[in-house]
């Protein structure tokens, strides 16, 4: 069990260049169909997997991307220590993760975003202690309680989101703050852009697995407390193919029915975030 503030997870054994390879490639085929069953899908996968030395999200390949301009805020620093797994009914499982305190409300979400958490073995986001992927592949995952001050602040920042366009700068400023309100209890420096290989298993750095998991964790937070009133969140999309698989997370404008994504994986921890549409994004560059 780690100290208070740090990560509530056991440590998987994985080579650091398979770690999000072998989820990106899961992913990917299960979204072609690849119908074979799990079992037959995950045995292929591994065979792919011994090849391969780069890894998802890899961070050589630069991503010019824009983002929307993120005003002066005044971001929380971060109040309370983290909620351990063994307090408030979160319990730590061997798989590394934290099984949800209460039902899933399918009802109220996408099953496509309940499916994700899943698979990750991540705790879905329900209740007022939110989960934070990092280390890789949600490899570590700290529980962060959300106060009644932290909620404030999210609510101050979409105080004034009179439209979607608002709304999707509202998305981006929380992202960041979610950011910036998990760091300090993560056990280790701040999140660095991209995933360098040197970075796996070690706490507080994120590869796009953990960014897209965190930012759809805040996302979901947001809908249900109602301060979405243009977006819905949906499962996170990936592009790039089998070797720089990149995963970020997505939400659908439901006026215009046009779906967006919020992607901070190129981002240090905290920055302004790509904010873009999702079909803009997935025509962009491998990565």
């Amino acid at each position: 069990m780690q100290s208070a503030g740090a990560a509530i997870a056991l440590r998987r054994l994985r080579a650091p260049s398979a770690v999000t390879a072998i989820v990106g490639l899961e992913t990917i085929a299960r979204d072609v169909r690849f119908d074979g069953g799990r079992g037959m899908r995950m045995a292929c996968l591994a065979v792919i997997g011994l090849g391969l030395l780069v890894s998802a999200c890899n961070s050589t390949k630069s991503e010019q991307t824009g983002s929307i301009a993120a005003s002066d805020l005044a971001i929380g620093s971060g109040r309370g220590e983290a909620a351990r797994g063994d307090g408030g009914g979160a319990d730590p499982v061997t798989t590394g993760s934290i099984k949800p305190t209460a039902p899933v409300r399918s009802a109220e979400v996408d099953p496509g975003v309940v499916s994700w958490y899943a698979e990750r073995h991540a705790r879905f986001p329900d209740g007022e202690v939110l989960t934070y992927c990092h280390a890789y592949g949600c490899e570590l995952q700290t529980a962060i309680q959300i106060t009644e001050a932290d909620l404030g602040e999210l609510k101050a920042i979409f105080a004034n989101a009179k439209t979607p366009a608002d709304e999707r700068i509202g998305i981006d400023h929380a992202v960041s703050w979610w950011e910036n309100r998990a760091a300090p209890h993560l056990g280790g420096p701040p999140d660095r852009r991209g995933s360098e290989p040197k970075d796996a298993h070690v706490p507080g750095q994120t590869d796009c697995l953990d960014e897209a998991t965190n930012s759809t964790t805040i996302l979901v937070y947001l809908e249900r407390k109602g301060l979405l009133q243009f977006h819905h969140t949906l499962r996170p999309d990936s592009r790039g193919g089998l070797l720089y698989a990149h995963a970020t997370a997505v939400f659908r404008d439901t006026v215009a029915g046009k779906d967006w994504i919020v992607d901070s994986w190129m981002r240090d921890s905290g920055d302004p975030n790509d904010v873009m549409p999702l079909d803009e994004w997935l025509s962009k560059p491998m990565g």
